[in-house]
């Protein structure tokens, strides 16, 4: 099967996916699609292939190499050695390898209860809404700016116990990252990611002298029968936890706000009960899909996926948020209903890859919707979605910025 030409990047696609993806789920439970920098790819486009692929970690492996492959999609030998370093995460490995890191990194987790940062949160979140209304010039902001993207990035930081007068140092090295949408955006980003590795390798060594409060130490310390995590994995593990977990909880945030005022009156259903403000977050997740795409899998063997071979090797990106509006699974998928239940949505994953910091990343979003929304009641976008300023990177969904009138 030739690659498809489907529209997976530009701005009408992000502006409004659902008909891209009705095309794809028409063509096949799995379609072969060309993408920037990783190549032509198998992409699961139901909701039922999704789910299986996820939970599969056997047959749709994680390493390469358990595949018969040398290396990762889109990964060059040209690449920077620390590039691949940061690839020694548990999102990059098969059993048992996957188990032990991730049964560290969950023991580590326990003992930076996500319950604990509930409080810092709140603190969190009023503080930067106090700086969003000074920054408003004429009621009209930037909320990406202000808001949605160093709060994320705050928090994070407040629960890996790293200083807060790092955290503007942080948001300038992160922000080349989170605009890479070509070879050259690619090249800028390296060095705010050497820095962040010279920065996270000198706050490791001080954890191990003197232990600290937060997730950092805890994972400098923490070991499960004999284990330990090594420096490389360490290293990998809080450059994971600092730029994608806070990067994917920007666009998150952004997309709550967006959709939430593109439906006023779900707004309003909303604003009449916040208790229920966590199917809002899980509906924002399934309509909205910040992450669309997972990252690659590997055939570990010759699979037949709806009568298509997929041959031993070949890579495949599951599609979450064609899954997320699949009407196979979902009733009318391209409504958004704030208090939809059931809504068994893919965004966080499946099987034993499920996303660790999903906990964190909705009890997040959860207080920054009621605390914004609570403060500033005429809330509303001060430019039509159509014009906003979409990111064009294939597998996320999102604004470079977020204009909007506080009052």
């Amino acid at each position: 099967m030739s690659a498809e030409k489907f529209d997976v990047s530009s701005k009408a696609f992000k502006i409004d996916p659902f008909p891209t993806f009705r095309r794809m789920r028409e063509a096949g439970a799995v379609v072969r699609v060309k993408l920037p920098f990783i190549g032509r790819t198998w992409m699961p486009t139901t909701y039922e292939w999704v789910d299986r692929v996820l939970r599969d970690h056997k047959t749709f492996v994680q390493d390469p190499r358990n595949a018969g492959k040398r290396s990762y999609a889109g990964v060059r030998w040209w690449m920077p050695r620390m590039l691949r370093v940061l690839l020694k995460n548990m999102l990059a490995k098969d059993e048992p390898d996957h188990r032990r890191l991730r049964g560290l990194v969950e023991k580590a987790f326990v003992r930076a209860s996500v319950e604990e940062m509930r409080q810092p949160v709140v603190d969190l979140v009023e503080s930067q809404l106090d700086l969003l209304e000074r920054e408003a010039d004429g009621g009209v902001v930037d909320v990406t700016r202000h808001f949605a993207r160093p709060l994320p990035l705050a928090v994070i930081c407040e629960m890996l116990g790293l200083p807060a007068e790092d955290r503007s140092r942080f948001a300038a090295w992160a922000e080349p990252l989170s605009n890479v949408e070509s070879l050259f955006g690619f090249w800028r980003a390296f060095r705010g990611m050497f820095k962040v590795n010279d920065y996270l390798k000198g706050t490791i060594e001080e954890c191990r002298r003197n232990p600290r409060p937060g997730l950092l130490s805890a994972l400098v310390e923490v070991e499960q029968d004999g284990e330990s995590l090594d420096d490389e994995e360490l290293l990998s593990m809080a450059f994971l936890l600092l730029f994608a977990g806070h990067e994917t909880t920007v666009h998150l945030l952004d997309g709550a706000i967006v959709t939430l005022l593109e439906h006023p009156e779900q707004l309003d259903r909303l604003r009449g009960d916040w208790s229920k403000v966590d199917l809002a977050v899980d509906e924002v997740l399934r309509y909205f899909s910040p992450i669309q795409v997972t990252k690659p899998r590997y055939a570990s063997r010759d699979v037949e996926i709806d009568g298509v071979t997929i041959p031993r090797g070949d890579f495949l990106m599951p599609l979450l948020a064609s899954a997320n509006c699949d009407p196979a699974a979902f009733d009318d998928p391209e409504t958004f209903d704030v208090f939809r239940t059931p809504n068994p949505h893919v965004s966080f994953g499946r099987g034993i890859h499920v996303c660790l910091g999903m906990k964190l990343a909705k009890t997040e979003v959860e207080i920054a919707l009621a605390l914004l929304f609570t403060r500033f009641p005429n809330l509303s976008l001060a430019k039509p979605r159509a014009d906003l300023d979409w990111m064009q990177r294939p597998g996320t969904r999102g604004v470079r910025s977020l204009p909007v009138r506080l009052s």
